[in-house]
């Protein structure tokens, strides 16, 4: 029983901050779901590593002075706040440096071409995880078509047996040629296997994008 409970607590100890990491840096940058759990375990001790690294000192210096033997409890509190708001930290600059590919842009600044292997397993979730708002047209394979507003209101899924597409607003093409917003468009949702084609248009101006807050839009 006691041996159950220490590799329970050194489970918690080495991979709980990695997991707060990853789950955090998962919010701004893709992250493959679909890892057998060897591989998403070192994931999480590489994590976790780190945290410990930087945390490390600071845990060896209160136990020099022996502040840690003099106040136990105290300690256990205080370090484990510390490594869990040191990897909330850390998941978020590591989500941000894989959204902007700096590690990228930084190496390509000594004239070195990185080797291109993605992360990112399916086009379809490299396109939609950098999607920006923009006009959306998705042609069926019977050859019709959805233009639609691809906004902060769609969402596309990232379960790889399960792929489908809600767009957040259909839009038609007035007198003038130009496409706008329809009117009480309640949005549209696709199934993966109807799709042909997904085309993005690119639009300077976000200012077509309905107003959630507006009662009349």
């Amino acid at each position: 029983m006691l041996e159950t409970f220490k590799g329970f607590l050194l489970f918690i100890v080495f991979l709980v901050p990695g997991f707060i990491f990853r789950i955090v840096e998962g919010q701004f940058a893709y992250l493959d779901k679909r890892l057998d759990w060897g591989r998403f375990a070192l994931g999480l001790l590489a994590r976790s590593t780190i945290v410990y690294a930087i945390v490390g000192p600071w845990i060896f210096h209160s136990w020099q002075s022996g502040w840690i033997r003099s106040h136990p409890v105290a300690s256990i509190y205080l370090f484990a706040s510390l490594a869990l708001l040191l990897s909330v930290i850390l998941g978020i600059f590591a989500g941000i440096v894989r959204q902007k590919e700096w590690l990228r842009k930084f190496i390509e600044r000594f004239d070195l071409k990185p080797f291109e292997q993605h992360d990112i397993p399916t086009a379809w979730d490299r396109v939609f995880s950098k999607a920006e708002p923009s006009w959306i047209i998705v042609t069926f394979k019977d050859q019709s078509q959805v233009t639609g507003w691809y906004g902060s209101e769609s969402y596309v899924s990232s379960d790889p047996d399960e792929r489908d597409l809600f767009i957040s607003s259909t839009v038609r093409t007035n007198e003038k040629g130009q496409l706008e917003i329809a009117e009480n468009s309640g949005g549209v949702y696709i199934r993966i296997d109807e799709i042909k084609t997904i085309e993005f248009i690119a639009e300077p101006s976000l200012s077509h994008e309905p107003d959630t807050n507006d009662p009349e839009a």
